[in-house]
């Protein structure tokens, strides 16, 4: 097939999963094949999606009315930003956008696996790779429509906007951000604003610069052990006919004979 191959997850169709009462509804759409879970308690809230233990497959998250919080593991439906589905701002009541990618979006943004892995980050700039994904039909005939404002925030607020730019081309972008506020552990927010004002967001999480002192005891005490090493390997061989010759002239520090 010509056609390119879908981000998210491998199956067709939709996945619906719908609580009623107590019991979770997951329909697949491709099949029609639904199974139920009964969790022992009424489900107030929507289900969410995500990667909860880090095993690379898409976890379910229930709450109930009780208070209690649930997570169904699956090792079948693999994770990928796409296929996400948690609270976020372009989700959140109220807020005028209740759109949102995964599976089948047409458009959308998500960090690479080589960026939205959790580690330290030691030094100024944080590199960050993501790819923009535009398969509208017809939109190669549109380039008015091709615009992409990326931002990247620390966190969700919009003062902490730390870097923003607008493209005209979908494709995988390396941009390296620096953070001015210190160092730290951050939640940091990729977000996509389309034309028609759709936001489209992926997170992922990271320290930067949390072990510092590591990289200044490096700046410090490296160049006093370079410059020792050539003093401690120097060693100078005596030549004792040369101190008997000196002692025999009877002449002192500055070549000259002591008074009497």
């Amino acid at each position: 097939s010509s056609k390119p191959r879908p981000h998210g997850g491998s199956g067709r169709g939709l996945h619906v999963v719908q609580p009623l009462g107590s019991t979770l509804h997951i329909i697949e759409g491709s099949t029609s094949c639904e199974q139920t879970v009964d969790v022992g308690d009424n489900i107030p809230s929507m289900v969410q999606a995500d990667d909860v233990h880090g095993t690379g497959g898409l976890d379910l998250v229930v709450t109930t009315s009780r208070g209690e919080i649930l997570t169904l593991e699956s090792d079948v439906v693999p994770y990928h930003p796409l296929n996400v589905w948690s609270a976020g701002v372009s989700r959140a009541p109220g807020s005028g956008n209740a759109q949102a990618h995964g599976f089948s979006s047409s458009q959308g943004i998500f960090v690479h696996p080589i960026s939205r892995q959790f580690r330290d980050v030691l030094g100024i700039y944080i590199p960050i790779t993501f790819e923009i994904f535009d398969r509208r039909p017809g939109i190669e005939n549109e380039p008015n429509r091709k615009a992409y404002e990326v931002e990247v925030r620390a966190g969700m607020s919009v003062k902490r906007v730390f870097f923003s730019h607008k493209y005209d081309t979908p494709g995988v972008y390396t941009e390296r951000i620096q953070i001015p506020y210190g160092p730290g552990y951050y939640a940091f927010s990729v977000r996509l604003m389309t034309t028609h004002g759709i936001v489209y967001e992926d997170t992922f999480h990271l320290g930067w610069n949390v072990n510092y002192m590591g990289g200044l005891w490096l700046i410090v005490c490296l160049p006093l052990i370079l410059a020792a090493i050539p003093i401690l390997m120097f060693k100078r061989k005596p030549n004792w006919e040369e101190d008997e010759d000196y002692g025999s002239r009877g002449a002192g520090i500055l070549g000259r004979e002591p008074p009497p």
